[in-house]
C-alpha cells in the first residue's frame, strides 16, 4: 500500500483547497482595504469641495445682499424725491 501524500497533515487535495480558500480570503480583504482607502480619499475630497463652495456661496450671498441694499437705498431716495416733488406742487 502506497502512503498518500500529505501537506501539514492534510491530504493534498484538502491542502490545496485550504490554500486556495485562504488566498481568496486574503485577496478579498486586501481589495476591500484598498477600496475603503479610495472611499476615504473621496470623502476627504468632497469635504474640501464643500468647504470651498460654502465660502464661495457666502461671498456671493454677501455681494447680492450688498447689491440689494444699494438698490433699496436708491429706490428709497427716488421715492423721497417724488414725495418732495408732490408736496411742493400742492
Amino acid at each position: 500500500m502506497n502512503p498518500k501524500p500529505t501537506f501539514f497533515g492534510l491530504p493534498l487535495p484538502q491542502a490545496i483547497a485550504l490554500f486556495s480558500f485562504l488566498t481568496i480570503v486574503i485577496s478579498i480583504w486586501i481589495h476591500l482595504e484598498i477600496r475603503l482607502a479610495e472611499v476615504n480619499v473621496e470623502i476627504i475630497n468632497l469635504k474640501q469641495d464643500q468647504l470651498i463652495h460654502k465660502a464661495d456661496n457666502r461671498r456671493d450671498f454677501e455681494l447680492l445682499q450688498n447689491g440689494i441694499n444699494t438698490d433699496t437705498r436708491e429706490i428709497l431716495r427716488k421715492i423721497d424725491e417724488i414725495q418732495i416733488y408732490l408736496r411742493n406742487n400742492k
